[in-house]
């Protein structure tokens, strides 16, 4: 692997930009710069699991730096060629292409929101590296607007009513971190969050006890509700159990009013 010089990055990048316009010549010219930073001493990164279908470059820190720098100024000034060269990078199975895709939509303007939510709607999948997964939802929370974004709250509906429970886990991850920017339309959240309440997988409980614990941070008191509710609609053995396991998440008042309703069973 080559030294980093920066003043001789920055003259590659500033070359890389003036293929931006055509995709093809773009992608090959990035794919020739990771070529040329490639660290082949290093053949494995510790995120990458032992069954992924993606690769690495292992391309230093300081040129992803320096690159997604580079494509942020280039995404504010050329919005439509993003998209296509977001779209051809992302077909690439490495990791550093994938994370130049998602630095280019990243970058977009407010306009341009459902582009952006339907490549995360496209990316997002239970086989995409952990590291990419946060890289797209540190995305999205980076865009306030796409929070409050009905579509937003629509795209994680898709993933919490799911049959497979890993991508119930990503709805509910999703969901954890949309409510750590103060969401404040908690009825919708409750509506998303009512199957699965009323049906509670062992397997997604540790997640969904995280998005419950979210929302006492927003309204204890409309979260209790929220599972009081459920528990008078839907009064069965699973649903009790884990408004038990809820219960020392509440204070005092709370936890009395929750036992209220398992005791009246």
């Amino acid at each position: 692997m080559p030294l980093v010089q920066l003043s001789r990055l920055r003259s590659q990048l500033n070359a890389l930009a003036a293929h931006f316009k055509d995709p093809n010549v773009f992608r090959d010219s990035l794919t020739s710069l990771f070529l040329m930073y490639e660290n082949k001493e290093s053949t494995t990164n510790i995120w990458l699991r032992k069954s992924s279908q993606f690769s690495s470059y292992n391309v230093p820190e300081s040129v992803m730096t320096e690159l997604v720098s580079k494509i942020a100024d280039l995404s504010r000034v050329m919005p439509e060629q993003v998209l296509v060269n977001a779209d051809n990078l992302w077909e690439m199975p490495y990791y550093e292409s994938r994370k130049v895709a998602i630095a280019l939509v990243s970058n977009l303007e407010d306009t341009y929101q459902n582009d952006f939510l339907r490549r995360v709607h496209s990316w997002l999948s239970v086989d995409l590296e952990e590291v990419l997964i946060k890289d797209l939802l540190a995305a999205v929370e980076a865009k306030p607007a796409i929070l409050q974004n009905k579509q937003w709250l629509d795209l994680i509906k898709t993933w919490l009513d799911s049959k497979d429970t890993n991508i119930i886990k990503l709805g509910l991850q999703a969901l954890n971190r949309t409510l750590s920017h103060k969401y404040q339309n908690l009825p919708a959240i409750f509506s998303l969050l009512t199957p699965l309440v009323r049906n509670p997988q062992l397997v997604v409980q540790k997640e969904l006890m995280g998005v419950i614990q979210a929302l006492m941070v927003l309204s204890e008191a409309e979260t209790a509700s929220f599972l009081m509710m459920v528990g008078q609609l839907y009064p069965n053995d699973d649903v009790f159990m884990f408004l038990r396991k809820c219960l020392p998440l509440f204070d005092n008042y709370f936890q009395n009013e929750l036992r209220s309703i398992l005791n009246a069973r």
